[in-house]
């Protein structure tokens, strides 16, 4: 019998949508094993996922581009999941909302920053992408471990957080341990299919890259670095 992963993706309000929506449907394309179209050329995938989006509240998240974006309806609140008392296999990250880097205000909500510090020491894999490293790094999962972020904000969220973190300034998507953090936002999906293939095989990965047709790169194709002058 194949193992069921559960997945919290961490939300709220100026949350970036692209950093988590593509990334989970990627993801869940292990359980299109069980779908004749595409099974049969997957091979013995051993896990299938499932996922809960949490928010502050059950309100509809309005994402960092506003309202003239989608909002995305939450499945559960933080409070409710922490009173669940279920433990999570994986923690899910986007960005979101962006920081006032001149005040230091951050804007994440508490609960989150709570729900993910509870939460990480016995999850099996966190995750982050783009400037949901700002969250793992105030929620302390961070410390003396390799991250990277988007490239755009780096120096600045170097700046924000523990001096304990050693920063990756050149890298698509950094793995420290069970910690995996990606640069901004499209990043979030090329580490999603290197989780997908972590998790299962090269055949399997191909059969979903195939479907959604990104191409192959590797943690190190991070020309952004360059773009903004960090290298």
């Amino acid at each position: 019998m194949p193992q069921i992963l559960s997945i919290a993706v961490c939300i709220s309000d100026g949350v970036t949508l692209s950093d988590f929506i593509p990334p989970m449907e990627i993801i869940s394309g292990l359980n299109d094993v069980d779908n004749p179209l595409f099974g049969p050329a997957m091979g013995e995938v051993p896990y299938r996922v499932e996922m809960e989006y949490l928010s502050p509240t059950m309100d509809p998240v309005v994402s960092v581009r506003g309202r003239l974006a989608p909002t995305f309806n939450p499945t559960m609140t933080y409070a409710d999941a922490l009173a669940s008392g279920k433990q999570f296999d994986i923690i899910w990250v986007p960005a979101g909302p962006i920081p006032n880097f001149e005040t230091g205000e951050h804007g994440i909500p508490a609960e989150e920053i709570a729900f993910i510090a509870q939460q990480a020491p016995k999850a099996k894999y966190v995750m982050s992408v783009c400037g949901g490293a700002m969250q793992l790094a105030f929620a302390g999962l961070l410390a003396g471990k390799r991250a990277t972020t988007n490239k755009l904000f780096f120096r600045a969220v170097v700046g924000a957080t523990p001096k304990d973190i050693k920063w990756v300034p050149q890298a698509r998507w950094v793995v420290d341990g069970n910690v995996w953090t990606s640069s901004g936002v499209a990043a979030g999906s090329d580490m999603a299919l290197a989780f997908v293939e972590h998790l299962s095989d090269a055949k399997t990965v191909r059969v979903i890259r195939g479907a959604v047709e990104i191409p192959e790169v590797t943690e190190k194709d991070d020309p952004f670095a360059a773009f903004h002058g960090l290298v």
